[in-house]
């Protein structure tokens, strides 16, 4: 081995090296690091983050860039000086060796869409220094997104163990799950609650923080174990998946935030896709089902049995854990479960279901349908349409969109949408700049009054509580493009590549889950690491399958 391939070598070995231990420190550590139990934790977990990603993905970018440039340098020179019979002879092995490096897939260019369109909105920002770090607390500014690119770029080539690093993740996220369940029961071990005044407890959970904050890294981290639930073949690595999901489901039914369940809709609708793929994976789909709703009645049971230790949560996390309904529901898939075991031991040389592109187009038409039905109710019932046409009407939290719809989200998207549209053409397309929310809202001293009359002068609107909404107004049109659109490519591309790597499914996963999820809430240091991460991997295992 020469002297010039031996540093090569050196170089990527490195680059892995450094980036699994990212991987580790963000999927074992991260999720535990705190000072003074809740105080702060947001600032102290993203100074983490900023931390270990200085440490670890700084020096491995370079390295990785230097390596890549000489890779792609010597694939040039051999094109112009290489006589054409000498390329020939050695072309299975230069083509092979630099056709990793230099190669993009779709979901690769829509990132590096994604991070320009950052880039134009920091340029044209109200506050270059405020959009270049972001609000204070959240920190979601242009540094964050450059640092997560980068991650994604790094993990997607030069990923290793990662099978062991899957496992870490869901052992980490697994204990951060049960402490949540446990805080719920207020069994508070690690002494989080301690000076924390109890009407605040029901808004603060496990280690992560803020309930939606936990949310989201539930809903995100949870789609890893689904995935390893839903394709495994050993029976061991089933069952301690399928003990992690009720972990997870147990938690989702227990967080109390209402987003959660949107986004398990979702997971739900991932699995059922992929599912009609073969009766193999619609039995996991429906044993997933069981878990889910398994768990939720579990955590029921367990609330009537301990009333005085099972804290008040709000109406549809107890629908769902104590309700009939529920125990309806799973014995309607246990029916559905039993159903398709008979017909599998009839035809048991029947693996593929023919019917599976029908049930698909369904199941979306189904989603679809329900989630314009909800909007159209909504609609009729706020403008009084349904009282004029059927005599009925609600004063609901969910069916009347005032300014206290949603915990207040209906205030928070009328003014931001408000204050969109009154924004110049061009900054509609480039946006105040990366999270710069509050930094134009209060700059504007009419539009500062009123958000000060609703929120008080003690609290600041930091966002519009919908990612979507968020990324139109801080990164404009533009920004709003690229980052649906990556979101989509990555959506297309593990979609396709779900036979050739099953495990791909994780990122598709993540996405729908994640898109669901902050559709009612907003980017932070808790959710986005991660979301970029499993796809991350999954465009790693994708790039592999195709080398193979």
């Amino acid at each position: 081995m020469s002297l010039r391939t031996n540093l090569r070598f050196e170089s990527k070995s490195a680059v892995s090296w450094l980036t699994a231990l990212w991987i580790f420190l963000m999927t074992a550590v991260f999720p535990y690091y705190m000072k003074n139990h809740y105080s702060q934790m947001g600032v102290r977990k993203f100074s983490f983050f900023l931390t270990v990603s200085l440490v670890c993905l700084i020096p491995a970018g370079m390295l990785a860039a230097g390596s890549w440039g000489k890779d792609c340098a010597a694939k040039l020179f051999l094109r112009m000086h290489k006589p054409e019979s000498d390329a020939k002879t050695q072309t299975g092995v230069q083509t092979q060796a630099h056709s990793a490096a230099c190669s993009f897939s779709n979901l690769d260019i829509a990132m590096l869409c994604y991070l320009a369109a950052i880039f134009v909105s920091w340029l044209f920002s109200v506050d270059r220094a405020a959009a270049w770090t972001g609000t204070d607390g959240w920190s979601m500014g242009l540094r964050t997104q450059v640092l997560l690119v980068l991650m994604y770029f790094l993990v997607s080539r030069y990923l290793i163990w990662w099978k062991g690093l899957l496992a870490v993740h869901m052992l980490a996220s697994g204990g951060v799950f049960l402490l949540g369940i446990l805080h719920r029961f207020s069994i508070d071990p690690l002494g989080m609650y301690q000076g924390l005044d109890e009407s605040w407890q029901l808004l603060f959970l496990s280690t992560i923080g803020q309930a939606s904050w936990y949310s989201g890294y539930v809903c995100v981290a949870l789609t890893a174990g689904a995935t390893v639930f839903f394709i495994a073949k050993d029976n061991r690595i089933r069952t301690a998946a399928g003990l992690y999901c009720m972990l997870g489901f147990g938690t989702v039914v227990t967080q109390n935030s209402d987003s959660a369940f949107a986004a398990m809709v979702f997971l739900l609708l991932g699995l059922f896709l992929a599912g009609c793929d073969s009766f193999d994976r619609m039995e996991r789909f429906l044993e997933t089902l069981l878990l889910m709703f398994g768990s939720f009645k579990l955590i029921g049971i367990l609330q009537e049995l301990f009333p005085e230790k099972a804290k008040q949560l709000g109406s549809l996390s107890e629908f769902f854990s104590k309700s009939t309904a529920t125990w309806v529901f799973f014995l309607i898939v246990c029916m559905g479960y039993i159903v398709l075991l008979l017909y599998r031991q009839k035809h048991e040389a029947a693996e593929i279901i023919r019917c599976g592109r029908t049930l698909r187009k369904i199941a979306v038409i189904v989603v679809v349908g329900l989630m314009l039905l909800f909007v159209v109710t909504i609609w009729a019932n706020t403008t009084g349409l349904m009282q004029k046409w059927f005599g009925v009407s609600s004063t609901g939290q969910y069916l009347l969109f005032d300014e206290y719809w949603g915990n207040s989200r209906g205030f928070s998207w009328s003014i931001t949408a408000e204050t969109f549209t009154k924004l110049p053409l061009w900054r509609k397309l480039t946006g105040v700049g990366p999270d710069c929310y509050s930094v134009y809202c209060y700059a504007d001293t009419d539009l500062a009054g009123r958000l000060h009359h609703y929120f008080g002068q003690n609290q600041t609107l930091t966002n519009a509580h919908n990612e979507f909404l968020n990324q139109l107004f801080c990164t404009g049109g533009i920004g709003f493009a690229a980052f649906v659109g990556f979101l989509a490519a990555a959506v297309c591309r593990f979609w396709k590549n779900r036979e050739k790597e099953p495990m791909a499914l994780m990122g598709l996963l993540a996405v729908l889950v994640y898109g669901a999820h902050n559709f009612f809430c907003y980017q932070q240091v808790c959710c986005i690491p991660f979301l970029f991460l499993l796809i991350a991997m999954s465009e790693n295992l994708v790039r592999k399958a195709a080398e193979k």
